[in-house]
């Protein structure tokens, strides 16, 4: 399980409870006596499942794919035209790309859909916010990074619940396996697919990546990755 902290009401001029440490299945309690909680809010650390899927055949090159196998994975609609792939990372929350809001200003036309494989369907979730990371005048493509709230916390099931995030100092090694999910193009002039699709490809290394296709675009706050043959790639 993976620590997440929420927003917690509490009393103006309440005192704040002790901290507790839980080692070992000990409990140690620190209090702080004389400290007054004077916004009204707390934050609570607590432990909640992340990452858990139903394993299913996960086919190299391309396949249709099972919301269960990735059941973090959330289809952004615009005016009930998808946009954009997003992971829900908290039941009230879904992490996305900040590009997708560029030409789709209005919030209110914003909806998300979960828990299904497929795009079709009127089953969506309401959007309460957007929060875009700030992109920099050297490198704009960086920080490509949105936050979106929903308006009510979905329902945790088999077909949605929240992906893990890495950790700060995570690293992966050139070569290591990774998937890509999402309902682009299965072709180039193509339809969009209506079903999730999922492939596998490698980890490419910056350098080799730069020099090879980008030619200096990749930085280090993105990830390269892909087949030397080819064929596999996400078609958006």
């Amino acid at each position: 399980s993976t620590p997440t902290f929420r927003e917690v009401e509490a009393g103006a001029g309440q005192p704040l409870p002790p901290r507790e440490v839980v080692l070992n299945n000990r409990s140690l309690q620190v209090p702080e006596p004389g400290r007054k909680c004077l916004s009204g809010l707390v934050v609570s650390l607590f432990c909640s499942n992340c990452g858990d899927s139903i394993r299913t055949p996960r086919v190299l090159g391309g396949s249709p794919a099972a919301i269960e196998a990735w059941p973090w994975q959330v289809s952004l609609q615009y005016r009930r035209e998808h946009i954009c792939a997003g992971s829900i990372i908290d039941p009230g929350w879904v992490l996305t790309a900040a590009h997708c809001f560029k030409n789709n200003p209005i919030v209110q036309s914003w909806r998300v859909k979960a828990g299904s494989s497929l795009l079709s369907g009127t089953a969506t979730l309401a959007v309460e916010k957007v929060f875009l990371a700030e992109a920099t005048s050297t490198s704009p493509r960086d920080n490509d990074i949105a936050l979106v709230k929903l308006q009510s916390p979905l329902r945790v099931s088999d077909s949605s619940k929240p992906i893990c995030l890495p950790y700060f100092d995570e690293e992966l090694m050139p070569g290591t396996g990774l998937w890509v999910i999402g309902w682009g193009y299965t072709q180039e002039h193509g339809k969009l697919s209506e079903t999730l699709q999922q492939a596998e490809v490698r980890l490419v290394d910056k350098e080799s990546c730069n020099l090879d296709a980008y030619h200096g675009a990749v930085t280090d706050g993105m990830l390269c990755a892909g087949l030397p043959q080819g064929g596999v790639d996400t078609c958006q």
